[in-house]
């Protein structure tokens, strides 16, 4: 019964980072696990006694978070997000070396919510077990590597003992991985341009934007992009930009391609023709964040 009521406790929190990054309307799939009374006590058997202490080093994982972003540029947008919700413990993000194939962490510790941490069972009957969780930022394309990583390389060490030709071999998968990821996102930020130079602007923004965002366009917003330098405009946002302005100004309207040149116009274009047509709701919504 505990087990089952931590993997609630888990998937609420899951569903509070899902409804934050839809928001964002970013690509992504998060997984989440609860470890059980069972698993805890062996991690601090295998950590031996002294290794954590009610006053000092405890465990930080009870619940675990995994995200896949499906571009590598949102990885930073995720974690800044996260970092809105949840109060950052810790950091390992391991720095690229162009000299070695290996996997990047990109792991965070946060402090849980108090009205999860005080309902969880395991962390109010037993001392060494810390109000946090851990997340592991990852794109989709590793995700997969990942885990046969972790289940067939990491927890089975001595089978990999001399044999470190193979073990190279498989970090090298990892960077053909991490290789695709960034050619995917320059695959769509060319089929951008191709889009912009034939003034299809629909679909200019909808490869620029990379969001669950909608496919449509307004007609009368479509005309009066075609207008003097507007395609250009939208064309040299900085995407990254954007998306994290709707993150800190807490801009919470549902996203559609409208909605995210609206949003574009109102802090960085500034065309008065746009503006006369943005839903009255959105830009006294915005004019009230500001």
């Amino acid at each position: 019964m505990t087990e089952n009521y931590e993997q609630v406790l888990v998937k609420r929190l899951q569903t509070d980072i899902e409804n934050e990054l839809d928001r964002l309307g970013l690509l992504f799939r998060v997984f989440s696990r609860a470890k059980s009374h069972e698993s805890i006590v062996k991690k601090i058997e295998m950590k031996g006694e002294d290794y954590y202490s009610a006053n000092g080093k405890k465990i930080q994982d009870l619940f675990g978070v995994r995200i896949a972003l499906y571009f590598p540029d949102d990885i930073n947008i995720a974690r800044q997000a996260l970092e809105k919700l949840y109060p950052l413990v810790s950091e390992e993000v391991d720095p690229h070396d162009a000299t070695q194939f290996q996997a990047i962490r990109c792991n965070f510790v946060f402090t849980l919510p108090n009205v999860i941490a005080e309902d969880s069972q395991i962390i109010r009957s037993n001392v060494l077990v810390d109000r946090t969780f851990e997340v592991q930022l990852r794109t989709i394309l590793s995700e997969g590597w990942h885990e046969v990583e972790h289940d067939l390389r990491y927890k089975c060490k001595e089978d990999w003992e001399d044999h470190g030709d193979l073990s190279r071999a498989l970090n090298g998968i990892y960077a053909s991985l991490e290789t695709s990821d960034w050619g995917m996102t320059r695959l769509f930020e060319d089929l951008t341009y191709r889009h912009y130079k034939a003034k299809e602007w629909a679909p200019m923004l909808r490869n620029k934007f990379r969001l669950r965002a909608g496919n449509d366009l307004n007609p009368e917003l479509k005309k009066i992009i075609d207008q003097d330098d507007l395609g250009k405009s939208l064309y040299r946002l900085d995407r990254t930009k954007l998306i994290l302005q709707i993150l800190t100004k807490g801009i919470r309207f549902p996203l559609t391609m409208n909605t995210l040149v609206y949003i574009a116009n109102y802090y960085y274009i500034k065309d008065s023709r746009i503006s006369d047509i943005t839903p009255r709701a959105l830009s006294r919504g915005l004019d009230e964040l500001e």
